[in-house]
């Protein structure tokens, strides 16, 4: 009985802690639940209401609820929801638990799969087989990489990407053989948007006389011609090779299949000098369903291309050589085609040149030979092109954007690092206020140098830096406001520059930002997107921070140079105007701004230290190489100092360099430890 009832004793806080996880795992797959039947009843506020509640503070999160609520909100195009659908997205696949996450995020890998490209998806399904914890954070930091405005909450590009999703479930109803429930034409369509041109239409024979097309396609050169010639046409059909047209008249009715093609084709992937980039949907010939194509040969039965096999199984000889069914739809299709798109006439003027040329006698294979480079010259293309695109990243004002960084160590010896954003917005400024303003009203235009943002307080200005850890969670994060001036003429704008300044602790990844917003609530914003209405010009730079400056106190560092001139506009923390840019003014003189550090005292407490600084300027050719054995300038420089840092701004006249670019090489050598670093940077100067 007593050990009954231990034993009962000890069962009993497993079977609580069970009763306990069973409730934890049954309370977001009720919500979850809970949510589809208010959906179901056309309750979709109070359905995304009971999802959005059932994240909150709950360790076990059900992947479905954030992918539901965002597929519900795209597919409503529910824009006061994309915040919360962006957070319970990342939420959902950073957290989500269970088996029922676990299918959830397997669909969600296969939804994405054409976007990553093939390699991703295959790292991506490995981890998943193998539970590797890499998986949820690589997939965030997918969409955090391509967010095109870190800065805010709502993730744009993952909007957009299920804002296509809904689009292609609603349009593409063909079948559903791919993870959208669609058919193949979502495929493209995740990846690249709506096509510039679509052509769609039924390949016909297009009530030929097939035997009258057949002799126009093998004239002047075939044998037909020759044998026939002389006679006349009451004698033609009696002759063999008359009979040889009737067979392979036969033929090409009998593989003809009237396919239905769709044909996109897209200008904007297409690289500078090339065509675009065409994709192929139509009627598969041996599953009878609509899918993605390779070529126009797709649409040609296999057995057309294999008269020997079909002559073999049938008793049938209907071709000559290489003059094949397959041979003949092929000139049959592309002829249909060729108003479409130059890559079909150009195709068909080569196969037409081809059997001209071989006549009766062409060579066995043609045919294929043809499907086989077909295949490639529209695969090379597309392999040309980006996995995705943005449809939204031309509808949005570019504002260029520049980031220039540079390495130090602090006071206690530790590295930082110092960033400079610069970015020129006075383009998007305009292209919004022509839009927002009458012509009259720009009867005064802006003084040079005024700050545009003091004459329209409506609009603002904002430069944004974000450093990531391993899991593209935030660790730094730094917002500014800078100017925007206006200057006439645009060869004279002058950057906004935003200046950051933080600690420096490996090769993170960061993201830097520029928006320019206008706040005026009746103004126009730019439609049918899924940035805030206020947004009106963006850009952004992505780059993984250089390693940092080594602190060991033994080890003798030096900074990175910056360069700049003497100017009345100097910015803190500088003297002299940074020139980030590295141009020059030829009548200015050049500052070498250079911070030496852990240098070695010689009676180690009290004993000065002792560097020596050597400087190169070596003009650089038209191709970018320095010409090395012909130094403009060389200067060595002895430093004695009391202190193991020492900070200086070098002044460097420049008056005899003429217009064009250097390299400024610093050699530094402790004298003591005779340890040595070395420096460089190219820069340019510029008639004023």
């Amino acid at each position: 009985m007593h050990k009954a009832k231990r034993i009962i004793s000890k069962l009993l806080p497993l079977i609580v802690l069970a009763v306990l996880t069973d409730a934890i795992h049954a309370q977001p797959q009720r919500a979850y639940e809970r949510g589809l039947e208010e959906l179901y009843r056309g309750n979709t506020t109070q359905a995304l209401d009971i999802w959005y509640n059932g994240y909150r503070d709950i360790r076990y999160v059900d992947a479905r609820i954030g992918l539901e609520y965002i597929r519900v909100v795209t597919e409503n195009r529910m824009r006061e929801y994309y915040e919360p659908a962006t957070e319970m997205y990342y939420r959902a696949v950073l957290d989500g638990s269970g088996i029922d996450s676990r299918v959830a995020i397997r669909q969600e890998i296969n939804r994405m799969r054409p976007i990553i490209g093939e390699g991703i998806y295959r790292q991506w399904v490995n981890w998943w087989e193998k539970s590797d914890n890499r998986l949820a954070s690589d997939m965030r930091g997918f969409w955090v990489q391509h967010d095109p405005t870190p800065s805010g909450i709502a993730n744009e590009r993952l909007i957009e990407h299920w804002l296509r999703i809904a689009a292609s479930r609603e349009k593409f109803t063909r079948n559903t053989i791919t993870a959208y429930g669609t058919d193949e034409r979502a495929l493209i369509y995740v990846r690249y948007g709506e096509p510039d041109r679509t052509r769609r239409g039924i390949l016909t024979l297009q009530s030929l006389n097939m035997k009258q097309w057949l002799r126009n396609q093998l004239n002047p050169y075939t044998d037909i011609d020759e044998e026939l010639s002389g006679r006349d046409e009451r004698n033609r059909g009696s002759v063999e090779d008359e009979d040889l047209l009737v067979r392979l008249t036969d033929a090409i009715y009998e593989f003809h299949r009237y396919p239905e093609y769709e044909i996109w084709f897209y200008d904007q992937l297409a690289i500078e000098g090339d065509e675009a980039i065409a994709f192929i949907f139509g009627t598969d010939v041996r599953s009878e369903e609509f899918r993605l194509q390779t070529s126009i040969e797709d649409f040609i039965p296999e057995r057309a291309f294999h008269t020997e096999r079909v002559r073999q199984q049938e008793g049938v000889e209907f071709t000559r050589a290489g003059i094949t069914p397959a041979l003949m739809l092929q000139l049959l299709y592309y002829e249909q085609l060729t108003q479409i798109d130059p890559f079909f006439n150009t195709r068909l003027n080569e196969l037409q040149d081809n059997v001209l040329e071989q006549g009766l006698q062409a060579f066995r294979g043609m045919d294929l030979a043809f499907k086989a480079e077909s295949r490639e010259l529209l695969s090379k293309r597309a392999t040309r092109a980006p996995v995705e695109l943005s449809t939204y990243a031309g509808v949005m004002p570019s504002v260029p954007i520049d980031v220039y960084q540079y390495r130090f160590l602090d006071e206690n010896g530790q590295p930082y690092i110092l960033t400079y954003v610069e970015s020129e917005a006075q383009e998007a400024f305009l292209i919004d206020y022509y839009r927002n303003q009458s012509k009259s009203d720009l009867s005064e235009e802006p003084a040079a140098d005024q700050n545009l943002m003091h004459l329209h307080p409506y609009y603002e200005l904002s430069h944004t830096l974000i450093e990531y850890d391993e899991e593209w969670n935030v660790k730094q994060k730094f917002t500014d406001v800078p100017e925007l001036l206006f200057r006439r003429p645009a060869t004279e704008i002058v950057p906004s520059r935003s200046l950051f300044r933080s600690t420096h602790s490996g090769r993170s990844y960061q993201s830097a930002t520029v928006e320019l917003n206008n706040y005026d609530p009746d103004s126009r914003s730019i439609d049918e997107t899924p940035f805030p209405r206020s947004l009106r010009g963006l850009g952004k730079r992505q780059f993984r921070l250089p390693k940092p400056l080594v602190s060991h106190t033994d080890s003798m560092e030096v900074a990175d140079l910056i360069l700049g001139f003497e100017s009345d506009k100097a910015t803190e923390p500088f003297a002299f105007q940074v020139a980030n840019n590295a141009v020059i003014p030829a009548d200015e003189t050049l500052v070498l701004h250079f911070e030496v550090y852990n240098l070695k005292r010689r009676d180690d407490e009290t004993g000065f230290t002792n560097f020596e600084l050597t400087y190169r300027i070596l003009p650089v050719d038209e191709d970018g190489s320095a010409r090395e054995g012909q130094a403009e300038f060389v200067l060595t420089l002895n430093f004695i100092n009391e202190y193991r840092t020492v900070i200086e701004d070098l002044e460097i006249e420049t008056a005899d360099l003429g217009p064009g670019l250097y390299d400024l090489r610093v050699r530094i050598i402790d004298t003591e430890t005779d340890q040595e670093r070395e420096r460089s940077v190219r820069f340019e100067v510029i008639e004023t």
